[in-house]
């Protein structure tokens, strides 16, 4: 259907309403290429003055290039908000995101990675990992000697324990056999920056422009 209405140049608020839908779609299954069509078509709609969900796509868009990690689109998309759009709920809450990344407090980070609305914990799910590593070297450099891993589990946000533990084992960081586990965190630094590697580029089809 989002081929035809393309197709045939269709440009109401029912194209919105398909547009829309099979981003969300896209994000549930984890298709940022086929979302990422979606949001620049949704993008060119909405500059039009047509109805939708602008501002919760507004909020996708700014976690997007987060995960990118693309300042400069960033920048110039925080340079584009009205006063009016920074006030939206969504909009806050990735500008708040966005701030905690920049400032490094990883407690504030997780805080509202929790408390994402809508569909935004899809997009922060893409780099939430990255995020994990960066902040596990502050807190290598943070808490000596050891830090139980159920304390490291609940500041990075992991639902489950066991969670985190595959998590650092992922990571090549040894953790105690004890009847509460915990981490070596000058042994666990050098894992954690190692890990960091891998995240510095973001291979994604579909980029927004």
């Amino acid at each position: 259907m989002r081929q035809d209405l393309t197709v045939q140049r269709i440009t109401n608020s029912f194209t919105v309403e398909v547009y829309e839908t099979h981003a969300r779609v896209a994000l549930e299954t984890n298709d940022l290429g086929e979302y990422n069509q979606c949001q620049t078509q949704l993008k060119q709609l909405y500059s039009m003055g047509l109805p939708g969900h602008a501002m919760e796509f507004l909020a996708y868009r700014i976690l997007y290039f987060l995960y990118t990690r693309n300042k400069g689109d960033i920048n110039a998309a925080m340079a584009a908000m009205l006063p009016s759009e920074k006030q939206d709920q969504a909009v806050q809450h990735a500008l708040s995101v966005r701030a905690a990344m920049a400032a490094g407090n990883y407690h504030r980070f997780f805080m509202l990675y929790l408390a994402t609305p809508n569909m935004g914990g899809y997009l922060i799910d893409k780099f939430v990992d990255r995020e994990r590593c960066a902040s596990l070297q502050r807190m290598c450099k943070a808490f000596r000697p050891r830090l139980s891993v159920a304390v490291i589990a609940k500041d990075l946000a992991f639902a489950k324990v066991d969670d985190c533990i595959k998590f650092l084992a992922e990571l090549n960081v040894a953790i105690s056999q004890d009847e509460l586990p915990s981490v070596d965190m000058k042994l666990a630094y050098p894992h954690a920056v190692a890990a960091m590697q891998i995240y510095e580029k973001v291979d994604i089809k579909g980029q927004i422009y």
